[in-house]
């Protein structure tokens, strides 16, 4: 089966917002594998459904996909479950409202 290297970049949304002019966006790449490139969309997008859970002052975080930047297919073979295993990620934080367009134009995100 395929494996692909798939880069997305996902939104921290914090409610409620005690720090409104703080921005958190991840770019992370992760392996994928699937059967036929069709479904790597797909894949994907229903991995990185909204996942919420309870941050240290008792508010809700969520982490969104706002974007597949890139896929890649990977030439190499693995051995185990490989799916979805992070092989790079970053955190970008902003101190002022920003789109994740403008962070991707910013960063060069999708290139």
């Amino acid at each position: 089966m395929p494996i692909y290297s798939v880069k997305v970049l996902l939104e921290s949304i914090v409610m409620p917002n005690t720090y409104p002019t703080e921005i958190l966006f991840e770019e992370t790449i992760r392996l994928v594998e699937v059967t036929e490139q069709d479904e790597l969309d797909s894949k994907v997008r229903n991995y990185f459904v909204n996942n919420t859970y309870e941050n240290a002052e008792g508010g809700q975080v969520t982490w969104s996909l706002m974007k597949i930047l890139d896929t890649f297919e990977v030439m190499d073979e693995f051995k185990g479950d490989i799916n979805f295993k992070e092989v790079y990620s970053r955190y970008l934080h902003f101190d002022k409202p920003i789109t994740a367009n403008e962070v991707i134009k910013l960063y060069s995100l999708d290139k």
